[in-house]
């Protein structure tokens, strides 16, 4: 089993992702969250900073975890109730806990809108992105055939159905898709200032749906949860391949958190 020093691990992601000068909302906080006890023998990745996944991330043995969604999402608060036993769990199991969020996303290698464009083939035809907390997120794209096509191509690489209104016929031609991973369906109005036909993202408001009709868009609701599993998906892999580390994804979609 190989073994690398925790700090060689960190550097390695702050230099790939740039978390340093990436803007993003202050509860993101990218990078390092919480530290262990200075080695990495196996690499766990999640999208989300649950307690459901960190006690995973434990049981598989991991003693580094990469979230997408890190476990400071909430306001400053006290080290108490679910804070607390977070902390304790992952402290006590030797368990370092590193997040990126927004440099995650805009990675032209390794990031969710650029991974979910390659595996719907789609051809790129534009720089211009949304503007978030002044970064320029999103992919453009040119996706060669239907609306119903491309439907059935993200439900079959995301793994679920998703929830897709089309201005006209299925049958229509998807044309210049503008993906946003994650939840972005309130820039829908952006993303059609760019002059894309078809809009794919993972979760927005109602009221989004009256709206992309009156823009002219398709509009696909991929879910937030899968449309953001690729980049955490690729770090994993990316410290197993450089490192020989062990790896494993913790895939826990919205239904794990039911019973």
């Amino acid at each position: 089993m190989s073994k690398i020093e925790l700090h060689t691990a960190i550097s390695f992601l702050d230099g790939i992702l740039s978390v340093n000068s990436i803007p993003d909302a202050p509860r993101a906080l990218n990078g390092l969250q919480l530290e262990n006890g200075g080695t990495v023998s196996k690499v766990a990745a999640a999208v989300d900073g649950s307690e459901k996944a960190i006690h995973a991330a434990l049981e598989t043995g991991a003693d580094l975890l990469l979230l997408h969604h890190g476990i400071f999402w909430q306001p400053m608060q006290p080290i108490t109730g679910i804070a607390y036993r977070k902390l304790k769990a992952a402290m006590d199991g030797n368990l370092a806990i590193y997040a990126a969020h927004l440099p995650l996303d805009v990675h032209p290698a390794y990031g969710n809108n650029a991974l979910l464009a390659k595996a719907c083939d789609l051809r790129p035809c534009s720089h211009d992105g949304l503007d978030y907390h002044g970064v320029s997120l999103g992919t453009h794209g040119e996706f060669p055939g239907t609306c119903a096509e491309l439907e059935q191509k993200l439900e079959t690489v995301l793994g679920a159905p998703v929830q897709a209104f089309w201005k006209d016929s299925p049958e229509a031609p998807a044309g210049d898709v503008f993906i946003c991973t994650g939840g972005a369906g309130d820039d829908l109005a952006q993303a059609a200032a760019l002059g894309c036909r078809t809009y794919v993202t993972g979760e927005g408001s109602h009221w989004n749906i009256p709206l992309a009709q009156e823009l002219g868009v398709n509009l696909v609701f991929g879910g937030h949860y899968f449309t953001e599993t690729f980049g955490v998906k690729a770090l994993g892999l990316l410290l197993k391949d450089v490192y020989g580390l062990d790896y494993t994804f913790i895939d826990l979609p919205p239904s794990a958190y039911s019973h």
